[in-house]
């Protein structure tokens, strides 16, 4: 029985293909709830939890949302029923929200329409059981936006946003609410029309197992509707001191042993939010303690506290009674403690900058993270936050730059050839070509990310950092203070025996985990910059792109 003819007059249901909310509402509206075995009560008893995932009817159809269409859990289910003796002629993948409509009308009918809404201590528990079922993806963040006629709350799984739970209006806000009401350190709006920010912490008694922290970001949106944007900060252990395992490259991993060497000068991390920041400042400092046999002294400052070094003092950067800021009377305590070693946090503000600045002048080591778009383009946002240029070009400062993204790891099982994935649209002839002509390979050798399957998620079992490093050397601070900006990277990308620095771009990075296998270029693209672009600036690092490839091929 196909999918069309399974009920004269019903829309039909396309087998593995993306159904919109809109549509999935259209569509299941026309479908029986009266022959929904999986329904409370019905034939073939399932968890509530387990209809998120599948709705099987008596007709043979069977529903599967598309995130868990390959899930162990989907496949028993689906052989229960057929164990059961019902049959199941059709397997449809569909949008999550398809499921709970079903699900929810089903209730509706059999309450008679009765809907029986639970405030408070329950609306934390559905709270709970959301952040629990996104940190059981291993979801970095969920975002809750509330519509016309729905609430959607989606996750963001090894870089890709997925659905992951449909609610009525009424419901979604009630789950936000429920979230501010409970944060730490949200401020003193509370209007629904403010922009607030906070964080749920163990006292808040909400969050999963291995989540330390969840930052929270409240945004009043149009329509007098709402959007709430939550980070997942995962327990890590202070053990883990390395980085290569993170997926920085050889030279990255030189560069910032020569950073933990000193104890003075400027070091900072860039990358946008998500991108791996903090993890890889914590096993960088963890790794600095133990090289030099714990005989140094690191004094960090955050706001809220993130970052976990056993061997170092961490406060909380609180504003104090008198009115001063919190990351200001850090910044004087940690001076008064005579550390060799100062962390902040972020740098995301002009005072948080001068600060840094005087404890850099005062001989000190400073670390740090910062939002930037690219190593070099950390010395730019300093001067955006007003740090006066003679202070960034000083002939006698010293330091390191980082920049970093993470991609997502593509699944050895399900990955699509070049060849297959031209076939199946995957990937533009155009953008195919010049993969092809970059790296001189056969196309049964380049890879595009698959669709998924029992081994991964959405077609990817991680992710991966790719980066680029810069030491702060006098001649570029020299190119910098005078203007030369353009200059600059080309003095730092050029080969060492021709005068320059050898540094290779972030984009040189990913694209060598394109060549190995490990990256699909439609997501470098997205993340980090065009093939185009690498082809036309650093066409002189070709031959050693091929290089790194073929060295990485050898080790995947």
């Amino acid at each position: 029985m196909s999918v069309e003819a399974a009920r004269p007059g019903l829309p039909a249901l396309r087998p593995r293909s993306e159904i919109s909310p809109f549509e999935a509402v259209r569509i299941t509206t026309a479908l029986p709830i009266s022959d929904l075995l999986t329904r409370d009560g019905g034939d073939i008893p399932i968890t509530v939890e387990d209809r998120r995932m599948v709705a099987i009817f008596r007709n043979g159809i069977a529903l599967v949302s598309k995130p868990d269409r390959w899930s162990g859990r989907v496949k028993s289910i689906l052989n229960l029923a057929r164990n059961s003796g019902h049959k199941v002629n059709d397997v449809v993948e569909v949008e999550t929200a398809v499921i709970i409509d079903l699900y929810a009308r089903a209730h509706d009918e059999t309450t008679n329409g009765t809907a029986v809404l639970t405030e408070g201590v329950e609306r934390q528990r559905e709270l709970a059981t959301l952040l629990a079922r996104a940190a059981a993806l291993g979801a970095s963040d969920i975002h809750i936006r509330v519509l016309r006629h729905t609430a959607e709350a989606r996750v963001r799984v090894h870089g890709r946003m997925m659905d992951l739970d449909f609610r009525n209006p009424e419901d979604g806000t009630a789950l936000i609410k429920a979230a501010i009401a409970v944060s730490s350190d949200q401020g003193s709006a509370s209007s629904d029309m403010a922009f607030q920010q906070g964080a749920l912490t163990p006292s808040s008694g909400l969050l999963p197992r291995g989540v330390e922290l969840i930052r929270l970001q409240y945004s009043p949106t149009s329509e007098n509707r709402s959007a709430l944007v939550m980070r997942l900060k995962y327990r890590s252990d202070p053990k883990d001191t390395e980085i290569d395992s993170l997926g920085y490259a050889d030279h990255h991993i030189r560069d910032i042993a020569v950073m933990r060497r000193r104890t003075s000068g400027l070091y900072l991390l860039a990358g946008k939010v998500s991108s791996g920041k903090s993890t890889t400042l914590q096993r960088t400092l963890n790794k600095m303690l133990i090289e030099k046999g714990r005989e140094i002294s690191m004094f960090i400052i955050e706001e809220p506290k993130e970052l976990d070094i056993p061997g170092a003092i961490q406060v909380v950067a609180k504003p104090q009674p008198d009115g001063t800021d919190g990351f200001s009377a850090g910044m004087w305590a940690s001076l008064r403690s005579d550390p060799n070693v100062i962390v902040l946090g972020e740098i995301r503000t002009e005072r948080i900058a001068e600060l840094a600045m005087e404890v850099i002048g005062s001989g000190h080591a400073v670390w740090s993270t910062i939002h930037a778009g690219s190593a070099l383009g950390i010395m730019d946002r300093l001067l955006d936050l007003k740090v006066p240029i003679a202070d960034l070009t000083r002939p006698d400062l010293k330091g390191g730059l980082i920049y970093q993204r993470l991609c997502g790891v593509m699944c050895k099982h399900c990955r699509r050839d070049l060849k297959t994935a031209l076939r199946d649209r995957r990937v533009s002839h155009e953008l195919a070509k010049g993969v092809l002509r970059l790296f001189d390979l056969p196309p049964e050798e380049i890879h595009i990310r698959g669709d998924g399957c029992d081994k991964c998620r959405g077609g990817l079992t991680g992710r991966t950092v790719v980066a680029e490093t810069v030491e702060i050397t006098p001649g570029l601070l020299l190119l910098m203070r005078d203007g030369k900006r353009e200059e600059m990277r080309r003095h730092w990308v050029t080969p060492v025996t021709e005068g320059g620095m050898g540094g290779l771009p972030v984009l040189h990075h990913a694209l060598a985990k394109v060549g190995a296998g490990i990256c699909d270029i439609n997501e470098v693209e997205e993340e980090v910059d065009l093939l185009s672009v690498y082809e036309r600036d650093f066409g002189h690092l070709l031959p050693r792109l091929r290089e790194d490839v073929a060295a990485l091929r050898g080790r995947t």
